[in-house]
């Protein structure tokens, strides 16, 4: 549409133009549904079919514009656009889990990595003899890592003493604070601490 401002003519002929051709438009359209008529009648007389108006059955309802709703059964639970998070199945304990929670229970003490590692060079030295001493203790941080951490099968305890924390079965340990049983303090033997080389 032009910018320019126009008179009060030149609208009333405007507005007489738009008339004009939304009567045409009206009349075509009628052409259009009474052709789409006929010819429906013709079809149904070439098949011998009725129309489903004549035959009781209920017409087809349009639907309404938009997007349409999705059914119950379609919907899927959970937060929309978020997919549900996977369940990690539990592992079993590996060997080396087993090695580093079978030298606590063997000692029934509190046990600096240090001592753990003393048990695991002697089982590794079997089960492992390929491992040098390097491995055998990053698999030994792992482990201890992995149990006291995410299995929470051990717990730990900083006496202050020393360096690092003292390993222990998570029995021994309160659940809620993660502190050391008064009971379970005589399983704590301190020893002197390794001397740097």
């Amino acid at each position: 549409m032009a910018t320019k401002r126009l008179n009060a003519k030149n609208i009333d002929q405007l507005l007489a133009h738009y008339r004009n051709v939304r009567r045409e438009l009206n009349f075509q359209l009628d052409l259009v549904k009474q052709t789409i008529t006929d010819l429906k009648a013709q079809r149904a007389g070439v098949t011998g079919e009725k129309e489903s108006a004549t035959d009781g059955t209920a017409p087809v309802v349009k639907r309404k514009p938009g997007r349409p709703r999705k059914s119950e059964a379609a919907k899927q639970p959970g937060k929309p656009g978020r997919p549900k998070k996977a369940q990690r199945k539990e592992r079993a304990l590996n060997e080396w889990d087993n090695a580093v929670l079978g030298a606590i229970t063997s000692t029934g003490r509190l046990l600096p990595k240090e001592e753990i590692l003393e048990h695991l060079t002697v089982w590794a030295a079997k089960a492992h003899p390929e491992l040098s001493g390097t491995e055998v203790e990053t698999f030994l941080t792992r482990t201890l890592q992995k149990l006291s951490g995410k299995k929470k099968m051990l717990g730990t305890h900083h006496s202050g003493l020393r360096r690092g924390y003292h390993y222990g079965l998570k029995d021994w340990f309160f659940q809620s604070s993660g502190k050391l049983r008064r009971q379970h303090y005589d399983r704590l033997v301190l020893t002197a601490e390794p001397e740097m080389v």
